[in-house]
């Protein structure tokens, strides 16, 4: 299982020199989302961390942000994809979030996976959205054959839990047939997030 790792909302003195020890111990995918931020600002946040690591992360916007940005990827709401896009986006790698089941039915086959939840709680308070929970996660992903190792192509995509995951509630979350789960307040809510990551890290046998 996969561990991503979304960044804090919110900017903070030592979150360049914590995120790039993460990428030094091994994390392969961050996914880019601030609070009401621009491309612009994007922009300047990536001129934080060396250019080595764009590679490792997705951008939460479009799939031409994400190209303008020189990012691996971008993460973007399953409804917009539902709608008509420009032909240019499918060669991008999209990460579609999922707030209803129904919506990884539904997904183009071009998409590279789906980020599913919010699981426990939602990612933020200003996020009043309901969660799904473990056990109508585990009926839907029950009905559908989703390989834990390198997924082959089914009704769903590689699947990605998110929403109030951490060290507590991990192991009930193991027993679904994911292939990786996203962090925010897992990481971010401790003293030391770097330590949270490595220990979440192992705990997923991703590090």
């Amino acid at each position: 299982m996969r561990l991503w790792v979304t960044t804090s909302p919110d900017d903070f003195t030592s979150e360049f020199d914590d995120i790039e020890e993460m990428f030094k111990r091994g994390l392969a995918r961050l996914i880019l989302q601030k609070r009401n931020a621009t491309e612009a600002q994007y922009e300047r946040w990536l001129m934080g961390l060396p250019m080595e690591y764009r590679d490792r992360i997705w951008v939460r916007g479009t799939p031409d942000m994400a190209e303008r940005l020189d990012v691996r990827g971008c993460v973007i709401d399953a409804a917009v994809l539902a709608q008509e896009i420009p032909e240019r986006w499918k060669r991008v790698n999209c990460i579609a979030v999922c707030r209803d089941l129904t919506q990884l039915e539904n997904l183009p086959e071009w998409v590279a996976g789906a980020l599913v939840g919010p699981v426990f709680q939602p990612q933020s308070v200003y996020e009043p959205v309901g969660t799904l929970g473990i056990a109508c996660l585990a009926g839907k992903l029950a009905a559908h054959d989703i390989p834990h190792e390198e997924p082959q192509r089914t009704i769903i995509p590689q699947v990605i839990a998110f929403g109030g995951i951490d060290h507590e509630n991990l192991d009930d979350i193991k027993k679904l047939p994911l292939q990786g789960i996203s962090v925010l307040g897992g990481i971010w809510n401790y003293a030391d997030p770097v330590n949270a990551f490595i220990k979440l890290g192992r705990a997923c046998g991703g590090l």
